[in-house]
């Protein structure tokens, strides 16, 4: 008898190219900067997200050594600096874009009060989140955060048809995601093809 040669088989994704993140609705590979402003709660809010292309860390999945894209999340209130959040995404060879943690400064007139909020792949949960499926569609549901009973984003895609009109100017065949936080509140996010997250509306703002 003929032996048959079995390759071994590695369950879950492959990520051959981590840091290049091309997924169409969330590209993030050509981000320099985007800025989000709007209001929250009754307050002024804007946050600046930024490309740290310089800055590196490394995550293990499936025994993949992960090298992720790293980007810088300032969040502004009322014109003050709230919180700073360093973002770590892989996106696999399928195009899913994945979220491996954050590493959070959270201040107070001007002095950094607590770091709430962060955690990492491998240290605080071995799950990692989803930011966006490879080819969403709707019922697609995944959690961007399955940390704690604190650090949790339920999330399900409800629209891939939204037409979403913003200053920087009108989205057609947008994705919308539904997502329910740890506190029991809803948002929707809104991704648009070769552009990436354009909107975003809280339960107390927009």
């Amino acid at each position: 008898s003929k032996l048959k040669k079995v390759q071994p088989t590695s369950s879950g994704p492959k990520f051959s190219h981590p840091r290049d993140i091309t997924n169409p609705y969330l590209p993030l590979a050509y981000l320099k900067q985007d800025v989000f402003e709007g209001t929250e709660g009754g307050k002024k809010t804007r946050v600046e997200r930024t490309a740290m292309p310089g800055k590196h860390k490394t995550f293990t999945i499936n025994g993949q050594v992960v090298e992720a894209a790293v980007y810088e999340d300032r969040a502004f209130v009322n014109g003050e600096l709230e919180e700073v959040a360093t973002d770590y995404f892989a996106q696999d060879d399928d195009g899913t874009v994945y979220y491996l943690g954050e590493d959070v400064d959270e201040y107070e007139n001007g002095k950094v009060m607590n770091h709430d909020g962060a955690w990492l792949l491998g240290k605080d949960t071995q799950i990692p989140g989803v930011i966006l499926p490879a080819h969403p569609k709707v019922g697609d549901k995944f959690k961007t955060e399955d940390v704690s009973k604190d650090i949790n984003e339920s999330d399900e895609v409800v629209s891939v048809s939204e037409t979403v009109t913003v200053p920087a100017g009108t989205f057609q065949n947008c994705v919308k995601v539904k997502e329910l936080l740890a506190d029991g509140t809803m948002e929707y996010k809104y991704y648009a093809k070769g552009v990436g997250a354009v909107r975003e509306t809280p339960s107390d703002g927009d």
